[in-house]
């Protein structure tokens, strides 16, 4: 396996010695790269940090729209595995359901959110599934990787935060459509527009298939609206309605004689306003209201039988307004929050007590930011405090600081302390009750963040993370203290002849904090992981090509796991008219070029080797 892994790498990594020896021909200096890369200041918009890229302490990547075509991504989890820090588990057919890590941390831990609503699902293990989350209407994703319980609330281990597309100034539309391996079909709708104060976007679209993987058949059907109108003195609101609905299967194993079906609807309708009230002083708030389901039925293979069928609703509602002061400088942030939600499940076929409940859950929060610049260093603290109905009451915090040493090297850090929600589900509850202990994490980071080397961006991140989450392979479940610490580094180089490289590499030790043996690549994601990308544009042509490669070492998968092989994809989109901005597009990805195999499960198994192409309009 070794020497076929060398091999795979063999053409990046020669395309990679060529461009850093052509380094002096590059055409980029240094302003263009620092401008690329966020040293210059564009503000990244993550809703609870207003501010620059270069005033934000915690271990930021942002992902747009325009990375997001290239790769022809169905869901917002195939966004998610092209990133580094982030481990995906299930990489099954398009739609289905995925688990994933980041930085060590479990899915249950990280806080996915769409335009401030979370997206996590309470009694479903607090898991989001971001395979049932459609790309189209993303504007851009903003990963937080580690903890950032002082801003969001429940972020133990990081935060996913979606926002959606905004109307454009002008009328405009797209529709696209593909098609691949057993049946796949992804078909889209765009279109979106403004006109005097009022703007408008909309999208639906449908993603089927039969299942790449024997059980893992999908049909999603998804649409999102928004309708915005903007204030005479520059402030805006916005009204927007998310529907989605999938059924799909989730696993199946003929040797073990079983097969899980499922099903989920989401539905968000959610307000927000930005109003200014004064030069430096700004009013924003937000409501939204909402209903979950999801259905999970398990049954004999061979006779139909059903041995489970768990049927999780969710309705919640919530409202938030903070008072923004200050500029990028200078600021101060203090808002308040509500959120309650009703949380049931039913399983008739077993009848256990943490199978059959119904909850409410209440939360109101309070919380306070800021920014202080003295020169080239950054002060940036933050506090919040939570009410919890049936659970304790957190107080979370955060210090961090950023110093420029130059004008293109950014030093950043911070320490936090915050909380998870506990597990609220039949594997987390005891007789239907849920604990009142939360867990917390302890955390502290350190990174460089440099254009100053010669035509190549570097970040580095190291993170020390001690965690108190729930163990569930006791016979009563129990918090359990784990300490989670490693590094990691990201390149990427300026444009040579239309070719750019870039590369990730992380290395995470995960132990148990008491007996110090290293945590199990299910529970901690992997020990080592790299990936590296190329990327190639031709404007002349209308033509882009992104080859992807994903390698893991994971350290003790299980005995059910396979672990051979590494993963490339190759993604390419051909414009047909090069010189017109609104050409049609053709494009073609080749998944799993390699046909390789990495799972935990075999029941679990990844997607073969599998080709899809398809066409994009606009007008």
């Amino acid at each position: 396996m070794r020497r076929n892994f060398i091999n795979r790498l063999r053409f990046p990594c020669a395309l990679l010695c060529a461009v850093l020896a052509a380094a002096p021909a590059l055409g980029s200096g240094p302003d263009e790269l620092s401008r690329s890369f966020g040293l210059s200041d564009p503000p990244p918009e993550l809703a609870r940090f207003p501010r620059p890229a270069s005033r934000i302490a915690e271990n930021v990547t942002v992902v747009t729209s325009e990375d997001i075509a290239r790769i022809n991504a169905h869901t917002v989890a195939e966004v998610l595995h092209t990133l580094p820090g982030i481990q995906m588990d299930q990489l099954q057919t398009p739609g289905s359901i995925n688990f994933f890590t980041v930085l060590g941390a479990s899915s249950r831990h990280v806080l996915v959110q769409i335009d401030g609503v979370a997206q996590n699902f309470i009694g479903s293990e607090n898991i989001a599934q971001v395979g049932l989350i459609p790309v189209q209407m993303v504007e851009r994703i903003e990963v937080v990787k580690g903890a950032a319980s002082a801003a969001w609330g429940s972020a133990l281990g990081g935060v996913i935060n979606i926002v959606t597309k905004s109307p454009a100034a002008d009328r405009a539309g797209m529709v696209s459509g593909s098609a691949g391996k057993s049946a796949t079909r992804d078909l889209r709708a765009e279109a979106t527009g403004s006109g005097e104060r009022f703007g408008y976007y909309l999208t639906a679209g449908k993603l089927r298939s039969d299942g790449l993987v024997a059980g893992t058949d999908t049909d999603m059907n998804h649409g999102f609206g928004k309708l915005s109108y903007d204030f005479p003195n520059g402030g805006d609101l916005a009204l927007s309605v998310d529907a989605r609905h999938s059924i799909n299967g989730t696993e199946e194993s003929r040797l073990y004689d079983f097969h899980n079906t499922g099903a989920a609807t989401h539905t968000t309708g959610n307000l927000l306003l930005h109003y200014p009230l004064a030069e430096r002083l700004a009013l924003e708030a937000s409501a939204h209201t909402g209903r979950r389901e999801a259905q999970n039925r398990r049954a004999v293979l061979t006779t139909g039988a059903l041995f489970a069928d768990f049927k999780a609703h969710e309705g919640f509602r919530g409202a938030d307004a903070a008072l923004s002061w200050g500029d990028a400088s200078h600021a101060l942030k203090a808002g308040v929050a509500y959120e309650e939600t009703e949380v049931g499940l039913q399983e008739p076929v077993n009848l256990l007590p943490q199978m059959n409940y119904d909850l409410a859950l209440r939360r109101e929060s309070a919380y306070l930011s800021g920014t202080y610049t003295v020169g080239r260093l950054s002060i940036l603290p933050g506090v919040r405090l939570d009410r919890l109905s049936l659970m304790e009451d957190p107080v979370s915090f955060t210090l961090g600081a950023t110093l420029r040493l130059t004008d293109n090297t950014l030093l950043r850090g911070y320490a936090a302390y915050g909380y998870g929600m506990p597990i609220v589900s039949n594997i987390g509850m005891q007789n239907g009750e849920v604990r009142r202990d939360l867990q917390h994490v302890r955390t502290v980071q350190m990174g460089l963040e440099s254009a100053d080397l010669p035509f190549v961006w570097v970040k580095t991140t190291f993170f020390y993370a001690k965690v108190n989450i729930e163990d569930f392979d006791q016979p009563t479940p129990q918090l359990n203290q784990q300490v989670k610490q490693g590094a990691e580094l990201e390149l990427k180089s300026t444009p040579w002849y239309g070719f750019t490289l870039s590369g990730s590499y992380n290395f995470t030790d995960a132990r148990d904090h008491r007996t110090g043996e290293k945590l199990s690549a299910i529970d901690s994601g992997p020990r080592q992981a790299l990936k590296v990308g190329v990327r190639y544009d031709s404007e002349p042509a209308g033509l882009s090509a992104t080859l992807l490669g994903d390698w893991a070492k994971l350290h003790n998968p299980g005995r059910f796991a396979n672990t051979k092989g590494e993963f490339w994809d190759l993604h390419l989109t051909q414009k047909l008219s090069p010189d017109s901005d609104s050409s049609p597009e053709l494009f073609l990805s080749w998944h799993n070029i390699f046909d390789s195999e990495r799972y935990f499960y075999d029941f679990r198994a990844n997607a073969p080797r599998w080709f899809e192409a398809g066409a994009r309009w606009f007008f």
